[in-house]
């Protein structure tokens, strides 16, 4: 029967697994946005906004993210930084003295220069790696470290748990699904019997990268669950405002953006209130024009033809004495005039000799009143003068 302590070295154990399980599903899923259109896109978009800042902060922010590499170089510790991929050497000190001693050293150097919180890689030289060009499926991308440590004894002469390895991908091919990536391998006794030396004096590195003339690699060799974490105080410190000027930018361009809505809002109204007002003077407008136009027309008319009491004064002036009148209508261009007369013959060039009449002429044939004894006429004429108001 189990005893009380085995039970519970049992109980951790299933926790630390469980631990390391979960830890391991984020990495893939970390890996796979990473990789994905999504992972892509921000590091496009971050790419794009350091280079819309000025030259100045880019160097700032470039400073900020410097690493402390340190170089194991047969009996020297070389100490220096990596600033954009480019290795300066700060100061070298032997390996062989004092632990303590050295450490003290190394503390007050990484002091002077700011770079106490900064993370801290292990350089190692590109003729000590072992590097091949591997072709892998794209699909591969999100989930390189899985395939390549179940590869690795294929393409190299070493099996993956007695190595570090890295990648670089050098290009993708969308037109065949293929992507090239350069593996870099180095067996882990190398590199562990360094990380011991620098862990035993204070300095335990993050991360391992590759030097060649002067330049890093920008690799990480070291399994995620191996890597120290430095807390940067200052730098996390930027980021936090950093961050925090994004979104007061965000808020002054969403505010700008709801002022900026809200003034076409008003604007619109305004204008749709001066639009139906320009809509009402345009129909006075035209009802004035309309009016306008009907009084020219009558003026015109006016002008053009006599009026009734010219006619009216015309006609009693023309005929004689013996003459009257039964029925008169005055049109608009013809005049009827139905009466009897002692002598209706004479009536045609009596009316021809108007100003305002002209062409008349008998309508029907005159016929004798047995009554009155005088002629009954109708004649017609038209209207042609022009009458003076």
């Amino acid at each position: 029967m189990a005893g009380p302590f085995e039970s519970c070295a049992g109980v951790k154990d299933s926790i630390i697994n469980m631990a390391n399980a979960f830890q391991n599903k984020l990495q893939q899923v970390w890996a796979q946005v990473r990789t994905g259109p999504v992972g892509k896109f921000f590091h496009w978009w971050l790419g794009e906004l350091r280079q819309s800042l000025p030259a100045h902060w880019q160097q700032k922010l470039q400073h900020a993210l410097r690493r402390v590499t340190f170089v194991l170089a047969g009996d020297s510790l070389i100490v220096g930084t990596d600033e954009n991929h480019l290795q300066q050497s700060l100061d070298s000190f032997t390996i062989k003295q004092d632990a303590s001693l050295l450490q003290q050293q190394l503390t007050r150097l990484l002091a002077e220069h700011d770079l106490a919180e900064s993370p801290r890689f292990l350089l190692l030289e590109r003729d000590t790696i072992l590097s091949k060009e591997i072709t892998l499926p794209m699909a591969t991308e999100s989930k390189l470290a899985q395939v390549l440590t179940f590869d690795m004894d294929r393409q190299t002469p070493f099996k993956a748990s007695a190595v570090y390895f890295g990648w670089k991908i050098r290009e993708r091919n969308e037109a065949t699904g293929q992507i090239t990536l350069e593996l870099f391998v180095v067996p882990r006794k190398q590199v562990d019997q360094a990380i011991h030396y620098l862990s035993s004096r204070g300095l335990a590195p993050m991360g391992v990268d590759v030097l060649e003339d002067g330049k890093t690699f920008g690799l990480n060799l070291l399994p995620v669950g191996q890597r120290v974490r430095e807390v940067n105080r200052k730098l996390r410190m930027n980021f936090v405002l950093a961050g925090a000027v994004v979104v007061l930018l965000a808020l002054v361009m969403t505010q700008s953006l709801y002022l900026r809505s809200h003034q076409v809002g008003e604007l619109e109204a305004a204008i749709a209130e001066v639009r139906d007002e320009a809509r009402l003077v345009q129909r006075i407008k035209e009802q004035i024009r309309d009016t306008s136009e009907a009084a020219g027309f009558l003026t015109v008319r006016r002008d053009a033809s006599p009026l009734a009491i010219e006619l009216l004064a015309d006609i009693t002036r023309l005929l004689p004495e013996d003459t009257y009148l039964d029925r008169l209508v005055i049109n608009q261009t013809s005049v009827q005039m139905q009466g009897k007369s002692s002598n209706a013959q004479r009536l045609i060039e009596r009316v021809n000799q108007s100003e305002l009449l002209d062409d008349a002429a008998f309508r029907g044939s005159t016929r004798l009143d047995s009554r009155t004894g005088l002629e009954i006429f109708e004649i017609n004429a038209k209207i042609s003068g022009t009458g003076e108001s």
